[in-house]
């Protein structure tokens, strides 16, 4: 069993304008709405590749029902606890001119500390003989930024960590098995910018120092970078038609794991990663992969040894 943690659910509005300025009036050509959170979109693209997945976490009790209905017909297996407040919507502009995706993202309702005390019991009751634990996203209002590491410490099972910013920084105490920043965040985090990829070789082990077992870097286009116990890893970016790139990190991560799971080989994982994450790309907006894109792109990845 893999579990994906989301602890700040949203749905997700993807609306689409003809051409997206700031201040004037427009008008939406398309609009649809898809359950969001990057726990849910990798529980759903594992979900899709077949692997058995299950997505836990908060859920702010005023649409939570509506979200979980969703779920229900992706068939992905959740179990949320309910907490006062409104589950958030995060709103994705899309501009048919082909500029880049607007987003406005709510912040979701508050964490108490009874609350987070009731997620950690979740955890310890559930978790334990899990393969698989993806934290990522997120955190809500008043959830402590060590929160993923002190998950990680309940459970035996390898944990991957997608996170930002200070809960990056504080969750590499957890020793996550696998963390999976984008180039940005990387650069963030280690207080430089990153342009070659011998400074990104060099930022991710930097973290591995701090904690991580590996390193999955993200590049966009480029392709990602892959540094575990054994060497470095790159891959190039598949060609493919672009869509949208929102979701397409989680995408990525999620064919790794599944890769994983199923190889218990990092090249094979890297290479399962690759093909999820182009194959999110070619979707429109939060719609992630499509199995059938997904299995013609896995024989054009290329993995390459650094």
């Amino acid at each position: 069993m893999i579990t994906a943690f989301c602890l700040n659910p949203s749905f997700d509005k993807t609306v689409e304008v003809d051409a997206m300025t700031v201040g004037g009036l427009h008008r939406v050509r398309s609009s649809r709405t898809d359950p969001g959170g990057k726990g849910a979109n990798v529980a759903t693209v594992l979900a899709r590749l077949g692997a058995q997945v299950r997505c836990l976490g908060l859920a702010g009790e005023d649409g939570a029902a509506r979200y979980e209905a969703m779920l229900d017909a992706m068939g992905v297996a959740h179990g949320f606890l309910h907490m006062p407040g409104e589950l958030r919507t995060n709103l994705k502009i899309v501009s048919l001119d082909g500029a880049e995706v607007t987003e406005i993202n709510e912040p979701g309702p508050e964490v108490n500390s009874r609350m987070l005390e009731s997620l950690l019991r979740l955890v310890r009751e559930n978790c334990r003989q899990d393969d698989f634990l993806v934290l990522t996203g997120s955190l809500p209002p008043g959830c402590p930024l060590d929160t993923y590491a002190r998950i990680m410490r309940l459970v035996p099972a390898p944990c991957v960590l997608d996170a930002s910013g200070e809960t990056l920084r504080q969750s590499l105490s957890g020793k996550p098995f696998l963390v999976s920043p984008n180039r940005e965040e990387l650069s963030e985090v280690v207080g430089k910018r990153l342009e070659s990829p011998e400074e990104i070789r060099a930022a991710a082990m930097q973290l591995i120092q701090e904690g991580a077992r590996s390193v999955l870097v993200t590049l966009g286009a480029q392709g990602a970078m892959l540094v575990h116990p054994s060497g470095t890893l790159s891959a190039p970016g598949l060609k493919v038609p672009v869509s949208s790139t929102v979701g397409a990190g989680d995408a990525l991560a999620a064919g790794f794991v599944a890769g994983f799971v199923e190889t218990g080989n990092y090249r094979e994982a890297l290479r399962r990663g690759m093909a999820a994450g182009a194959a999110s790309v070619m979707t429109d907006g939060t719609q992630l992969i499509r199995p059938e894109d997904y299995n013609r792109l896995l024989d054009q990845v290329e993995i390459r040894e650094v």
